[in-house]
This record gives structure tokens, C-alpha cells and sequence, in this order.
């Protein structure tokens, strides 16, 4: 097939978290190939292979900054968006992908301790970045925010597909997620005409990353469908940014079979299929 045109980001700032791997490494690269510059988060511990998704901009043109940052801490993360503006002079897209599940316990026995620190990472460190980037963002009258979510947010239907101490080992989880979401419904509601657009996307099921790799590939044995490329998220991520719709809380999948879009690399050019097009790494 011939090449897609690119449409255009240049001359805007991206803020990606959790950029070092799987989803956040993928939306990173494919925002950087429509010309936005990007800023990349992770943790201490990916500190490596967060200098690498830069080195991957870079040596593809673009620009890239590498932040560490524990968002867990709040005094850490108060700190997160004044950095990202100051190394590239603005922010105009906010991508929280970030996510933590401290222990794969079910609600009955997860300690507090664990319960706050995952909600610090998945409900509390989106919203104060969120309200960190807002004044650029309005005063500029144009801004895009992501909200990263999980097919989890659902209780799965009886019978299960896999283990039930899985799901319920989920739950707390995917309450942090459905609290993101919510969060985000409101958050398009306030933010309606101040050119700032605000959405959610999750995977249909479980996307086909470096940390997924052996759900994936048993997945992929009994229920192929379930599993989704990482560029599948990237496309339908970069079309909620680049579109500027907002308030959707939506799925990979049905957004872009709604939209009836194909499935770009992450250069942003190659086509590689659809959205029913499964993950055959």
C-alpha cells in the first residue's frame, strides 16, 4: 500500500507518562512522528530505557526530553509539568498513561498502604498534572489530554476466560481506572469551548507489550481476538489528540472502527491494518 499522509503536530509539546515501554513508548514515538516534541516520564528504574525511547525520537528527527519522576510522591510530581514546559517552552498535550498495581490482591485482603499507592499513581497523579497544565492550556486555547484507562473497569462476565483469582486480583485496580474515567467525563464537561479536550482510552482487551508478552501469547492461542497490537492504542491515541473531539470515554477498537480508520506504524505512514486486525508478533 502507499503511504498515508501525515497530518500535522509540529510546533506542539507532548507530556507522555510512563513512556519508557509498551503503550506510553508507543504513543510517545507516534506523536513525535506527526512533529510534536516530546516530553517522556518514567520512574528512576527506567531511567535506560527511557533514554532510549528519546534516543529513538532523536535519531528519528524529532525532539525528546527524559524526565524521571516517582509519581507516587506528590512532591515529586509537583514538579513534573513546570519541567516539561521548561524544556521545550510550553505543553499542549497531556498523556497519562502511567499506571501501578502494587500487589495483585483481591479487595478482601489488599492492605490500605497498597490501595493508596495505587490510587496515587492511577487517579491522583493524572489529576494533578492535569490541573498543573490546564493554566498553559487555557491561556494558549488549545490543549489535549489523554486519560489512559483499562478494560478492567468492567467485572467480567461468568465464566471467566482465565483464572478467577486474576479477576478478583483486578478489581481494585480497574476501580482506579473507573474512577479515571469518571474524572474525565467531568473534567470535558467544565473544560467544553476552552479549546481544551479531554478523553479516555482503553484497549478493547490486552495489548500485545514487552510486559504483556506472556498473557499475550496465551491469549493469542485460545482468543486472538482479544489481543491488539501496540499500534492499534497509538492510532486511535494520536486520532483523539489530532481530531480535538472530547468527552469520549472509549475503547481502541470502537473508535477507530467508528471512525473507519486504518491502522498506522508508529512512523505514522506505513499501514499495517484495521482494527480487526489482531497482534501476530
Amino acid at each position: 500500500m502507499e503511504d498515508v499522509a501525515v497530518p500535522d503536530l509540529m510546533g506542539r509539546v507532548a507530556l507522555v507518562t510512563g513512556a519508557s515501554r509498551g503503550i506510553g513508548r508507543a504513543i510517545a514515538l507516534r506523536l513525535a512522528a506527526h512533529g510534536a516534541a516530546i516530553v517522556a516520564t518514567s520512574s528512576g528504574r527506567s531511567a535506560e530505557a527511557l533514554e532510549a525511547v528519546c534516543s529513538e525520537v532523536r535519531d528519528g528527527g524529532g525532539q525528546a526530553a527524559a524526565l524521571t519522576a516517582d509519581l507516587s510522591d506528590a512532591s515529586a510530581r509537583a514538579e513534573v509539568v513546570s519541567q516539561a514546559v521548561a524544556a521545550f517552552g510550553t505543553l499542549d498535550i497531556l498523556v497519562n498513561n502511567a499506571a501501578a498495581i502494587p500487589a495483585f490482591l483481591p479487595p478482601s485482603t489488599m492492605p490500605l498502604a497498597m490501595r493508596q499507592s495505587l490510587f496515587a499513581v492511577n487517579l491522583d497523579a493524572p489529576l494533578d498534572l492535569i490541573q498543573q497544565a490546564l493554566p498553559t492550556m487555557r491561556e494558549r486555547g488549545w490543549g489535549r489530554i489523554l486519560n489512559i484507562s483499562s478494560d478492567t473497569v468492567r467485572q467480567p462476565p461468568v465464566p471467566y476466560a482465565g483464572k478467577a483469582e486474576m479477576v478478583h486480583a483486578l478489581a481494585v485496580y480497574g476501580a482506579s481506572k473507573a474512577a479515571l474515567e469518571r474524572v474525565t467525563e467531568g473534567l470535558a464537561a467544565e473544560l467544553h469551548d476552552s479549546g481544551v479536550c479531554v478523553n479516555a482510552l482503553a484497549p478493547s482487551r490486552i495489548v500485545h507489550t514487552e510486559s504483556a508478552e506472556g498473557v499475550a501469547r496465551q491469549m493469542a492461542r485460545t482468543r486472538p481476538e482479544w489481543v491488539e497490537p501496540v499500534e492499534t492504542m497509538a492510532e486511535a491515541a494520536y486520532q483523539l489528540i489530532a481530531r480535538g473531539c472530547t468527552g469520549a470515554v472509549i475503547s481502541s477498537r470502537e473508535l477507530l472502527y467508528r471512525w473507519q480508520l486504518p491502522v498506522l506504524g508508529l512512523d505514522g505512514r506505513s499501514v499495517m491494518g484495521d482494527c480487526m486486525t489482531p497482534a501476530t508478533r
